[in-house]
């Protein structure tokens, strides 16, 4: 994990609205989605799913409303790591490939994120595979532990 670890230290976990992306049809693409299955019985009004709903109809409201101080995106992706490696960053670089089939241009978030004067992070794990209608790996179930070992 990366060194932006003091970002759940300095902002109450109730303030922050998790976004989680995946595909349980493609194997280790699911990864948001495993997260947010625990992650919304901890922070029921904080955890949002592709998965239930269409976050790009309102992604853009959620982020705007005061009663949210950061915005955590979750996803799986290929940023050339060992699978189930878990990154933890600020940065959105091009090196970072989301690997949902979602149109959420991460730069753009995060950039209005910051217009409104909130925290941002991205999580990612490095999926392993993402064939059609195959189960995750160890490696991102492993990594969803890690991710919420962090967030809890």
């Amino acid at each position: 994990m990366s060194p932006s670890l003091s970002f759940f230290h300095k902002i109450e976990p109730s303030r922050i609205a998790f976004f989680c992306f995946g595909n349980r049809d493609r194997a280790d693409d699911a990864f948001g989605l495993m997260v947010s299955d625990k992650l919304v019985k901890l922070y029921p009004k904080n955890v949002f799913s592709e998965e239930c709903e269409d976050i790009s109809i309102f992604l853009v409201d959620i982020i705007s409303k005061d009663n949210y101080d950061a915005v955590v995106i979750i996803d799986s992706i290929d940023y050339g790591a060992k699978p189930g490696s878990v990154l933890v960053t600020a940065d959105i670089s091009d090196y970072i490939r989301p690997l949902t089939s979602h149109s959420i241009p991460l730069p753009q978030i995060k950039e209005l994120v910051e217009i409104q004067k909130k925290e941002f992070l991205f999580i990612g794990a490095q999926a392993k595979s993402v064939e059609f209608m195959q189960e995750p790996s160890l490696e991102i179930h492993e990594a969803v532990d890690k991710v919420l070992k962090l967030l809890t």
